[in-house]
């Protein structure tokens, strides 16, 4: 049967698009191979305006919190020295403040907990004024409401899984065919891998599937950029790791659609430590892709061991390893850039699916990139891209502050926050001391 002209027409125009970049001036298919490399070859530079940004790791954030109760640390400039918060006159205005220091566009709860003061507190390097803090209290701050999913469980050898039970899984897709997954870590915001776009620089032709377990239907988002890391020094595979902002924020809304938490700076898992990937990739070898979500439980293996059994050197401290000795359960093609899990009091994304030799080859684990290795590049680009669109705004905006009661721990944003103060003891380590919020906080971070 003869093929209908249209739809001939459609196929030509489907295989162009796939594999050429059309320069309006001068009129010409430019090969995708030279788009994105840095030469512009279309007359107004087009074929390189809408690239991935390499974006290098920029100065430390000014604020940071343990995963000791969420305690803020606020950093002194001058001297490198980091300090707990204390509760007396800290408000929202300053939660604000600390949050934007580390990218969240929203905000949760700023919750004090009680501090018996260590000796080290007369250590700061802050006049006596400063050096009181009367309610004997540090701040516990929560910036973002995530983590939470719709059941926790008691890929490659996994199971099929529920959106439900992983709302932050995503599937990135280049001209609708699936590449690789991601994590939402904020409505706008998708953790992934830098290598899904190393054969695919052309974002507009970048989509973002959320809220479905299966792969195909659904509403798919657009994507606005791309942002890559360029943290030195690198070894041959440090670095594959990504941010995609959207250009509408996701409708965080149900069970289906939510953020994971970001590790926290001191989180460090032992090996043994039980955690979960998820993803659409390959359910086995020179497979093809599940239509339907898959889970699967793996160990973590400790940098040393991994190098030994497989990688002779090639995993660096900014990488994590994980799997079963035994194989069989691992991630695989197409699972690339979905998120390793770490349950703690809240789901946290540890890893992004990086790399490794097969797909669940017995005593070969699957390598992931630490996202705690690159915790200060996250903040760098999600604060630099919020001040570039929110240039000169107030950091210390008007808010309402409520005193009294108990604090919504992970609340959402703005609305019923509150800060709170409570009596009592805690011993905290990771701080030199209390910091008198009679500064502002700028002073202290910037």
């Amino acid at each position: 049967a003869l093929q209908d002209p249209a739809s001939e027409r459609l196929n030509v125009k489907a295989y162009l698009e796939y594999h050429y970049f059309f320069c309006k001036q001068p009129l010409r298919l430019l090969p995708l191979a030279r788009v994105c490399d840095g030469e512009a070859d279309c007359l107004h530079g087009e074929d390189e305006a809408s690239c991935p940004q390499h974006v290098p790791e920029g100065p430390q954030a000014g604020a940071r919190v343990s995963r000791d109760r969420s305690i803020l640390q606020v950093l002194n400039r001058n001297t490198g020295a980091w300090s707990c918060v204390c509760y007396d006159h800290f408000n929202l205005a300053l939660a604000k403040a600390a949050c934007e220091q580390m990218g969240y566009s929203r905000w949760g709860a700023a919750v004090a907990a009680p501090l018996t003061f260590p000796p080290c507190i007369w250590d700061l390097p802050f006049p006596p004024s400063s050096r009181k803090c009367l309610s004997g209290s540090v701040v516990s701050l929560v910036c973002s409401s995530c983590g939470e999913s719709a059941r926790t469980p008691r890929v490659l050898g996994g199971r099929p899984a529920a959106i439900e039970w992983w709302p932050w899984q995503v599937s990135l897709q280049y001209r609708t065919e699936h590449i690789c997954g991601g994590s939402v870590i904020e409505p706008g915001w998708i953790l992934t891998a830098a290598h899904c776009f190393k054969n695919n620089p052309v974002i507009p032709n970048w989509r973002v599937k959320a809220g479905s377990d299966l792969l195909s239907g659904s509403v798919t988002l657009a994507v606005e950029k791309v942002f890559l890391a360029e943290v030195t020094p690198p070894s041959p595979k440090d670095n594959d790791i990504a941010l995609v902002k959207l250009q509408s924020p996701l409708q965080v809304s149900g069970e289906t659609i939510k953020p994971i938490c970001l590790p926290y700076f001191d989180e460090e898992l032992v090996p043994g430590t039980s955690l979960w990937v998820t993803g659409w990739g390959y359910t086995k070898e020179h497979g093809k892709l599940s239509e339907t979500l898959q889970q699967a439980e793996v160990k973590l293996v400790d940098t040393t061991s991994c190098n030994l059994a497989a990688y002779h050197g090639e995993v660096t401290e900014k990488m994590l390893c994980a799997g079963v000795p035994q194989g069989g359960v691992d991630t695989c093609q197409g699972d690339s850039g979905g998120p390793l899990m770490y349950l703690g009091r809240h789901w946290q994304v540890v890893g992004i699916v990086s790399w490794g030799q097969g797909c669940g080859t017995p005593s070969t684990p699957g390598v992931y990139t630490s996202v705690r290795a690159y915790l200060n590049w996250i903040y760098a680009v999600r604060r630099v891209s919020a001040q570039s669109q929110h240039p000169g705004s107030d950091v210390c905006g008007s808010w309402h502050v409520a005193r009294g009661g108990h604090g919504l721990l992970g609340g959402s944003a703005g609305r019923g926050t509150e800060v709170v103060g409570h009596g009592g003891v805690l011993g905290h380590e990771g701080c030199r001391g209390c910091w008198e919020p009679n500064q502002h906080l700028k002073d202290v971070t910037i």
